[in-house]
């Protein structure tokens, strides 16, 4: 008899090879080089809505100007552990995201190490993790780890307060430390966490403490791209802000923003992946370098405004097309649920032959029965190519769509994974 673990990955794989059999994952662009948000997919050119590059600097000049000129200098790689030697460029990226956020800053390897290396330090034994159903999955590996490590780990439904509320009231004075785990932009379905309220909590329960991964708010949201949460809220003494640099900031890296400086230190120390495993590559320092410093000049404000007018100008097209989104917050991510996995297929291949590609979402990324369709927005792609996209899926969903009247509950925790 095949034990609940087999049958769930069972459930996953066909799910995935379904994607995989229609031409829906695991592709591999054509082209030789890349402009804007042209891509080629089986000798068709299709408008990119998958990219999280939210503005646009992947291809900017100056960032691959700033991973030439660091790849001629260092070399392809510097094959050392940060914790002996490391180039000077990490030090020069440190401070300049310490001037976008107000944090002590910590740079790993990418975020999902960047997680692996804080959370399994920053709780331990006799400490409770509280997760919200919808973090992200990097967050909940890093989890499975604090298991491991005897850290009493519980699940809240996505954004519910009160339930975040009770559980504090109710258990918080029985732990050393209580971290609540949460993402600021959510990347499925493009809604965002409740910043303002949770931050309120660390007055009341003072052996609280917040981790937030804003991986796809950091770079677009806020003062220089300081990102969705820390526009929300100061750094504060009792939390962390991760994300990383491979979606909005256009390079590679992940990023780890303390308001207390003695625990980054700590982290920076004795953190697993920061000590025992290779470098950020040089041409990713050199690049991110770069960005930062476009971060830091009014030319990121114009950018933000340009993206989030953008936004603002998809919501409109979206609620007079009356188009299902899961959520219609402020962010460059839409989610349309669709049914079953068959018809989220049926409708990602009928936009392709209208010329747009978009991601599919089934199981394991989403929870069982909320299969969809998911769009992003970015600097590359123009208002004519989004309301492009708005009017083929307003054409095809009533074809495609499984009866989802029922209105979408957010908080509905997703299953074990």
């Amino acid at each position: 008899m095949r034990s609940r673990h087999d049958r769930i990955l069972d459930l996953a794989e066909r799910r995935l090879k379904l994607g995989v059999d229609r031409g829906l994952i695991h592709r591999r662009i054509e082209d030789e080089a890349l402009e804007g948000a042209i891509i080629t997919l089986s000798g068709s050119k299709l408008v990119n809505f998958g990219s999280c590059g939210y503005l646009g600097l992947s291809l900017d000049e100056r960032l691959k100007a700033g991973a030439i000129d660091a790849t001629r200098r260092f070399g392809t790689s510097y094959s050392s552990s940060p914790t002996y030697t490391a180039l000077s460029l990490y030090s020069k990226l440190e401070d300049q995201l310490h001037q976008m956020t107000g944090g002590a800053v910590v740079v790993a390897q990418t975020t999902t190490l960047a997680h692996l290396a804080a959370l399994p330090i920053l709780a331990g034994r006799g400490d409770l993790a509280l997760v919200d159903a919808q973090t992200h999955d990097s967050v909940q590996l890093a989890v499975s780890a604090l298991k491991g490590n005897g850290v009493a780990v519980e699940v809240l439904p996505h954004n519910d307060m009160p339930a975040l509320r009770r559980t504090l009231s109710e258990c918080a004075d029985r732990y050393h430390r209580v971290w609540y785990l949460a993402d600021g932009i959510y990347s499925m379905y493009g809604d965002t966490t409740v910043v303002p309220e949770i931050t309120s909590l660390l007055d009341s329960f003072p052996n609280l403490h917040l981790y937030f991964d804003d991986a796809h708010g950091f770079g677009w949201q806020g003062l220089h791209g300081r990102g969705y949460v820390l526009d929300q809220v100061p750094i504060h003494p009792r939390m962390v802000m991760a994300a990383g640099l491979s979606k909005s900031f256009g390079t590679l890296g992940g990023v780890l923003v303390f308001g207390d400086p003695e625990l980054a230190q700590r982290v920076r120390m004795t953190g697993g992946p920061l000590t025992f495993s290779g470098a950020v590559p040089p041409s990713a320092l050199g690049a991110a370098v770069a960005s930062a410093e476009i971060h830091l000049s009014d030319e990121h404000e114009r950018r933000r405004a340009e993206l989030i007018a953008d936004i603002e100008a998809c919501r409109l097209e979206i609620a007079a097309r009356q188009l299902p989104v899961l959520s219609l917050a402020t962010t460059p991510i839409w989610y349309i649920r669709v049914g079953s996995p068959e018809r989220v297929a049926e409708m990602v291949l009928r936009l392709m032959q209208e010329g747009y590609y978009v991601n599919a979402a089934a199981y394991p990324a989403v929870p069982i029965g909320y299969g969809g369709i998911r769009f992003t927005q970015t600097l590359h792609n123009t208002r004519e190519q989004t309301l492009g996209l708005l009017g083929a899926i307003d054409h095809h969903l009533p074809e495609v769509i499984e009866d989802v009247s029922e209105r979408v509950d957010l908080r509905e925790q997703s299953p074990d994974r």
